[in-house]
């Protein structure tokens, strides 16, 4: 961050969700559980109320407490704080085991991990998350963990019967649990049945692309009809990917300028994620935009190593010239 400034639109993502995970916790605390939709009672809002201080010089230091006027009759204070960092540690470690005992409830886990992905930096943004206790080694999150928020998210489906699909979401039924998604490539509707902890996400993304994750039924032609047991529901994400580096196993390849990738969905379809940069000889496509970013790492490392560090008498014209290309914009560290 320059400046000790942050984006107001990740600063909004990061408390909200913060504070929705201190809820969570809270619940655990007063051994609470959920059976219908998650909401909190405003007696537990004014309770268990974040509060921020003025920032502090540095990457962007936000000091945050639970409300100050409950604080000196709030007997769980240091012990959702302390959960709190064993939570972040067990994301950071992927130990599902420490998350089980952290929230049992299977509901609340379930949406603490989907409050975890959305305070967690997304695919292709350069920022992490560090979060301390007084006197205690900070924790730093980063967007590696959400690969492991969603396989646990998906722990209870076969790997073969899991897919995601692309539509617009068009009709919600709360009482039936279910959204009706418009399929592109093939113009028909497809029913989807969610988990509850999924509504927030659905109200927010109403009547735009979305993308749906659960196990699937096809037709004779391999196109989806049912989606069941969804476990995630996601916006259509477009804006700009910005690489200034790319880390692949201990490898560091360093962009000389931010390389800036434009993605789109392809025409065809509507449900594969594209990027293509001429200049350096790139195109990528997957499912999903963690995939997409994953796919562009890769295939930069492998152009890197094909022709970056090939000599220049192995390679034929066109090659040399994207040879000078990469070397040009990236450099090896």
């Amino acid at each position: 961050m320059e400046n000790c400034e942050v984006p107001i639109e990740i600063l909004v993502r990061v408390l909200g969700g913060l504070q929705q995970i201190i809820y969570l916790l809270a619940t655990v605390a007063e051994k609470g559980t959920v059976k219908q939709r998650f909401k909190v009672p405003l007696e537990m809002q004014q309770r268990y109320a974040l509060r921020a201080s003025i920032p502090q010089p540095g990457s962007y230091t936000l000091p945050i407490v639970l409300n100050s006027g409950f604080n000196s009759h709030l007997g769980n204070y240091t012990e959702i704080m302390e959960k709190l960092e064993d939570f972040f540690s067990s994301l950071i470690h992927s130990n599902f085991k420490q998350t089980q005992d952290i929230f049992p409830d299977s509901k609340l886990r379930n949406r603490a991990l989907l409050e975890s992905k959305r305070i967690l930096p997304k695919a292709g943004e350069n920022w992490s998350l560090g979060f301390s206790l007084p006197d205690r080694p900070e924790l730093n999150l980063t967007n590696g963990s959400t690969a492991y928020i969603n396989g646990w998210l998906n722990q209870e489906s076969s790997e073969d019967t899991v897919m995601t699909v692309t539509g617009e979401l068009i009709r919600i039924d709360f009482d039936k649990r279910t959204i009706v998604l418009k399929y592109p490539p093939t113009h028909q509707e497809i029913e989807c049945f969610y988990l509850e902890e999924l509504e927030d996400s659905m109200i927010e993304n109403r009547r735009q692309l979305i993308q749906v994750t659960g196990q699937f039924t096809l037709d004779a032609e391999g196109h989806p009809t049912k989606l069941t047991d969804v476990t995630r529901i996601e916006p259509v994400e477009l804006s700009p990917i910005i690489l200034r580096e790319i880390s692949w196993l201990e490898r560091k390849l360093i962009c000389k300028n931010p390389l800036r990738l434009i993605p789109k969905m392809d025409e065809d379809t509507s449900q594969l994620f594209v990027v293509e940069e001429p200049n350096i000889g790139l195109h990528v496509f997957a499912y999903t935009r963690d995939d997409l970013i994953y796919e562009i790492n890769e295939q930069i490392v492998m152009m890197w190593d094909e022709y970056a560090k090939a000599s220049v008498e192995d390679l034929a014209s066109d090659a040399q010239h994207l040879r000078k290309q990469l070397l040009n914009q990236i450099e090896e560290v």
